[in-house]
């Protein structure tokens, strides 16, 4: 038997999840729409379809789509995140509490308000949440996240230009480690390795098992090998970009493919391209395979 399977998230660059639906005609990728959770009720939107077989999901609990979501639920309810956020920090203020708001999240129909926070340490905030609970008339759920899901909730432009990976489109913090910045003959300088969360570049990991595969055949400075017309020389530089090798033929700085030399004596030393800056003792405490956290959206936990 065939279910039908719809991908949403609950958030841009949320995790996606995997609801079923009946009944519902014209669903099509881009709607709003009302769904299950086990907080009740809440607004998500559809990303992709899949005709999927019902023994996939044997042990997996589906929830529903109920329905396509109408324009007055899609519009300001009696709660905006606006006011929502203005209230929560005149009250931070007035509480002198040491924590940094980021966010007033309120669930579908506003039964239910979650603020993201940062904060240096432990927070006392019980008696906030009584004056929120008290001013928002609804329920209100705090949440204290760390470094990275704080850049992810705030958005902005990386060093490339272009918005934040982990605020456009990543799903999930994928582990990172200083060792793909050594792989791809990085400066080891903090400033351009880490990110605006101070952590080390998301990005990295995306191009790092291409040059784990590039490195393979990797001849490294000093190494002896004979070029094509059998004359044995000296290789001074080697791209991994480029599969070349640089060599000093006759006192001429000359290119060759990887695959037009024979190595007759290897080097083990390793040619970065550039200057390295040794890292100070603070980063490589940061720059150590870093997980990710949790996601944020824990509506169907």
């Amino acid at each position: 038997m065939k279910v039908n399977i719809a991908g949403i998230r609950f958030r841009r660059a949320g995790k996606m999840y995997d609801f079923t639906y009946k009944g519902i005609e014209n669903l099509k990728i881009g709607d709003m729409v009302v769904v299950e959770t086990d907080r009740g009720n809440s607004l998500a939107k559809v990303y992709s379809f899949k005709y999927e077989d019902s023994e996939k999901y044997k042990n997996i609990p589906l929830k529903n789509i109920i329905r396509i979501a109408t324009p007055k639920e899609l519009g300001c309810g009696k709660l905006s995140e606006e006011r929502a956020f203005s209230f929560t920090k005149k009250k931070v203020e007035e509480l002198h509490l040491d924590m940094k708001l980021l966010k007033a999240d309120v669930q579908f129909d506003g039964n239910r308000v979650i603020i993201y926070f940062t904060a240096n340490g432990r927070v006392d905030f019980r008696e906030l949440v009584k004056q929120l609970a008290s001013g928002l008339k609804t329920r209100v759920e705090l949440k204290q996240v760390g470094v990275r899901d704080e850049t992810k909730i705030l958005s902005g432009c990386g060093i490339c230009g272009k918005e934040y990976c982990c605020s456009s489109w990543l799903c999930e913090f994928n582990p990172v480690s200083i060792k793909m910045a050594k792989n791809q003959n990085l400066a080891l300088n903090p400033s351009k390795v880490s990110g605006a969360c101070g952590r080390i570049l998301c990005c990295l990991a995306y191009e790092d098992e291409s040059y784990t595969e590039s490195k393979k055949k990797a001849i490294y400075k000093d190494s002896k090998v004979k070029l094509p017309d059998d004359k044995v020389v000296t290789v001074t530089k080697y791209n991994v970009l480029k599969q070349t090798v640089t060599v000093v033929d006759d006192g001429v700085s000359r290119e060759y493919p990887v695959d037009d030399v024979v190595v007759v004596k290897k080097s083990k030393t390793q040619d970065t391209g550039e200057s390295w800056q040794e890292p100070s003792k603070d980063f490589e405490e940061v720059s150590r395979s870093i997980e990710g956290g949790k996601d944020d959206e824990s509506l169907i936990d």
